[in-house]
């Protein structure tokens, strides 16, 4: 598989917003947020209120959106640049664009990083890494030890 070009961070509530989509919109908005990390696809330049951001088209019928912004990485990171996911939602009334846009001004006016969104950007301690063993169980001691194993046998 082709290496990453761009890191990946999300706004917390961006990841509620994929979370709460339909199953098939998810599956599609994962697909494209493959495409935008690889560095496939970069979506429309949005304007006014939402300059910095693109607006990319999720399904065919064009109807749910992901707002994204292009932003320097961490030093942490391996990358230069990430994609920072905005929102996620239905263009209707454009829901999604005001739920970027509302979302952009209080993480502006909070002025410091947003440790929720540091957090988002991490990896689980879950994942396993290339290289990496996986953990040795512990023998089980007399205290760990299912119970029919600390019975006497009199």
């Amino acid at each position: 598989m082709k290496q990453a070009r761009f890191g990946f961070a999300a706004h917390p509530e961006a990841l509620e917003d994929l979370r709460s989509v339909p199953g098939n919109i998810r599956d599609l908005a994962l697909l494209e947020l493959q495409h935008l990390v690889h560095g496939n696809e970069r979506g429309a330049r949005m304007h006014r209120e939402l300059a910095g951001c693109h607006k990319v088209y999720i399904d065919p019928q064009t109807r749910w959106r992901m707002v994204i912004q292009f932003r320097p990485a961490p030093p942490t990171s391996q990358h230069r640049r990430e994609i920072f996911l905005v929102a996620v939602g239905e263009r209707y009334d454009n829901t999604v664009y005001r739920t970027a846009s509302e979302r952009l001004r209080r993480q502006a006016s909070a002025g410091a990083p947003n440790q929720r969104a540091e957090a988002a950007r991490s990896r689980s301690p879950h994942m396993r890494t290339a290289g990496a063993q996986p953990p040795q169980a512990a023998a089980p001691t007399a205290a760990t030890a299912p119970a029919t194993q600390r019975r006497s046998r009199s």
